[in-house]
């Protein structure tokens, strides 16, 4: 059976590859986006070649229930040792010569994953945001949404981006963001802007500016992320839109 560990509580589950799969402890849902092999923390977004163009996967703890999931969550043990067995079935000597090899490798694989680790290891930030929109706006003139961003944290937190999105995007058109050059992308499922390295204390914004196609209520959202905070920040916006 397809076994694999909890990360949360360390149990041992039978189908824990299953795309619907719960820890039978803790319930921790095993078929999380974070759990996938092809999503990526740096992009914050699936990079399977299948996925439906122009959708992000902007939250990692997300259950999707997708046909491409492919778990990334293993039991350690059984399969190397069935491999180490097997030779000591010969002469002392090759016997010797075995081990010899073995902790030699083991202590290879010891240097390069601290050298891994340590050049890898990025401290981790704690983001304060806040965003600011009009509770109601004439279509005409358009409206703004100011995002701010606070590193609380006593590190700097690296490649902070502001993400815009939800149900009524499709009806607006994003005519300007500022800082102009913190301009990502801008398409009718998501708005994106670079906030850039935020230092200890640091407030980063960007504001953007939309104007909207049809009058009604909005339904938005802000997402801010960075390369060293887990996970997406999220806020909800609603407003009006008046003729």
């Amino acid at each position: 059976m397809a076994t694999v560990r909890c990360p949360k509580c360390g149990t041992i589950n039978p189908n824990g590859r299953r795309r619907l799969a719960r820890c039978r402890r803790c319930h921790e849902a095993l078929g999380k986006c974070r759990y996938c092999e092809h999503y990526d923390f740096q992009m914050q977004d699936c990079t399977h070649p299948a996925r439906e163009p122009g959708v992000r996967v902007l939250d990692a703890d997300e259950v999707l229930n997708c046909a491409e999931f492919s778990s990334t969550l293993t039991t350690t043990g059984a399969a190397l040792r069935r491999v180490v067995l097997v030779p000591w079935a010969g002469r002392p000597a090759r016997r010797l010569g075995f081990l010899a090899m073995v902790v030699a490798l083991a202590g290879a694989l010891a240097v390069v994953h601290t050298y891994w680790a340590g050049s890898r290891a990025v401290p981790p930030a704690l983001l304060r945001v806040a965003v600011s929109a009009p509770p109601v706006s004439f279509q005409d003139e358009g409206f703004d949404v100011n995002v701010l961003v606070l590193n609380e944290a006593d590190y700097p937190a690296r490649e902070v981006k502001v993400f815009i999105s939800g149900r009524s995007l499709r009806h607006l058109t994003c005519q300007s963001v500022e800082p102009p050059e913190a301009f990502l992308e801008a398409s009718p499922q998501v708005v994106c802007a670079l906030v850039g390295n935020l230092g200890p204390g640091e407030i980063g914004s960007a504001v953007f500016h939309f104007l909207s196609a049809k009058s009604g209520e909005l339904d938005l959202s802000a997402h801010v992320t960075a390369a060293n905070v887990e996970g997406p920040q999220t806020l909800p916006m609603e407003g009006e839109v008046i003729p």
